[in-house]
């Protein structure tokens, strides 16, 4: 499997746990990860680090919003279009995915790291 370090990763995540269980994955691989449970608070580290992120994990919904939401407000402030992978066993939301309807990548629950890493 091709490596993935040097990476800079956005993880997006309002659970605490899960997000601290991701970055610590990334981590692992190398990665550098900016995280934070709201899309405003990680533009701000986006733009206090500077960073030039190469991906986004992102949920595929957070309230009103959708995960293509989402990653074109990151893709506006990095003025570049960016890759997300969602996380999801919401069966309606990958039906969806399938037909083409939501841009990004949908990985099913539970997923193991070695999907989400490939």
């Amino acid at each position: 499997m091709p490596s993935i370090s040097g990476n800079t990763i956005v993880v997006l995540e309002p659970d605490a746990i899960l997000r601290l269980g991701v970055e610590a994955l990334l981590d692992f691989w190398g990665c550098k990860v900016i995280a934070g449970d709201g899309v405003e608070d990680v533009l701000m580290a986006i733009r206090a680090e500077k960073a030039r992120p190469t991906l986004l994990l992102l949920p595929p919904v957070i309230g009103a919003q959708t995960g293509d939401q989402m990653a074109a407000r990151f893709e506006a402030e990095v003025g570049c279009a960016l890759p997300w992978i969602g996380i999801t066993g919401d069966l309606g939301l990958l039906k969806r995915w399938r037909a083409g309807e939501i841009r990004g990548t949908l990985l099913e629950m539970p997923c193991s790291p070695e999907t989400l890493r490939a």
